[in-house]
């Protein structure tokens, strides 16, 4: 991390992703636990939240998220989509729902994000490139079966760390998605065609807190 940009990181975002995913009360040992992150780094983070006014201390030593919405904006003023995730750009011989019923099979680590993935939730949001985060973009195109394409029908996302696959959801036909709050982060910051694509799954997660946060 840095001054200018503290949110910024592997780091910053394990512990953001956690304080956003869980409605819980947080010690810095319940932190580094499901983190993994060591403690001096975890109050790094969280001193810098408190500072801003994300996180309450709620008692010595625990602290609470007043407003999630809040934080997730913050966040990504520092870590976005666009800028620190390496993207290419491909097509599918099958069409984009032939790959999505394809990949499930495959032993290729992957997790949906995108428009395609806040359909499942807000099926309101508007339509836009297929975004697919996975460690080794040749290897997936090859074992899906993808070309090389000048368009973003089909973009597959290498992330920088790997907490973009931390408690992904999987669906009833096997498909596994970046959790809510990451995809919404993505939406937000580069990964949707439309400025206004992340309105319907910021309102469901709003209304259905219960449902995605543990």
């Amino acid at each position: 991390m840095t001054t200018s940009t503290p949110y910024a990181g592997s780091t910053a975002a394990l512990v953001i992703r956690a304080l956003l995913d869980f409605r819980s009360l947080w010690t810095t040992h319940d932190l580094v636990t499901t983190t993994g992150i060591p403690a001096p780094l975890v109050r790094r983070v969280i001193n810098r939240l408190e500072q801003d006014t994300l996180v309450r201390r709620e008692a010595p030593g625990v602290v609470a998220v007043p407003d999630w919405l809040d934080l997730l904006y913050r966040w990504n003023q520092d870590s976005r989509f666009s800028t620190e995730v390496r993207t290419t750009y491909w097509r599918s011989k099958r069409g984009v729902q032939g790959l999505l019923d394809r990949i499930p099979g495959t032993s290729v680590r992957y997790a949906l994000s995108g428009t395609h993935a806040a359909q499942r939730w807000a099926p309101q949001t508007p339509n836009g490139p297929t975004v697919i985060y996975t460690p080794d973009a040749q290897l997936a195109a090859t074992t899906w079966e993808l070309v090389p394409a000048k368009t973003k029908s089909i973009v597959l996302a290498e992330p920088a760390a790997d907490v973009v696959y931390i408690r992904a959801r999987k669906t009833t036909d096997g498909l596994r998605l970046a959790a809510p709050s990451q995809v919404l982060s993505d939406l937000l910051t580069g990964a949707a065609s439309s400025r206004n694509a992340g309105e319907p799954l910021t309102r469901w997660m709003q209304e259905n807190e219960f449902e995605w946060r543990y």
